[in-house]
Formats: structure tokens, sequence, C-alpha cells
């Protein structure tokens, strides 16, 4: 089960193929995953789970904006 903070990779059937990204969010039929580009910021990609494989547990993460 992939939960928020879970380090997820899009599988080769996907346009981000092979890109690692973290959940922020999910919601009933979709996640939310950030993918952090360097000196860009993030891309934030929805999916509805047939496109990515958990792989583990990020340790650390950014803080929120709102903290």
């Amino acid at each position: 089960m992939i939960e928020v903070n879970d380090v997820v990779q899009f599988t080769e059937n996907h346009k981000w193929c092979g890109c690692l990204g973290i959940v922020e969010e999910v919601k009933p039929s979709k996640y939310l995953i950030g993918i952090p580009l360097p000196q860009q910021g993030a891309a934030y990609i929805f999916d509805d789970g047939s496109g990515i494989e958990r792989i583990g547990k990020a340790v650390m993460v950014p803080n929120d904006a709102d903290d």
C-alpha cells in the first residue's frame, strides 16, 4: 500500500519512466507525486497507481511551507 512520504519510481510505460518521486498526497483513486527538479523546483504528477512502484519510505522530506 502506497502512503504519504513513500518514494516511488515511475514504470516503463509512464512518460516519467525511471524518475523517482515522493508521494505528497493520497486521494481515493489517485496519488499526487512530487518530483524534485534540480535548480527548477518540482513537478507534480497525478497517477492512479498503475504507473508507479513503491521503492521505500523517504527519511527526509522538505518542510511544508505552511509550518
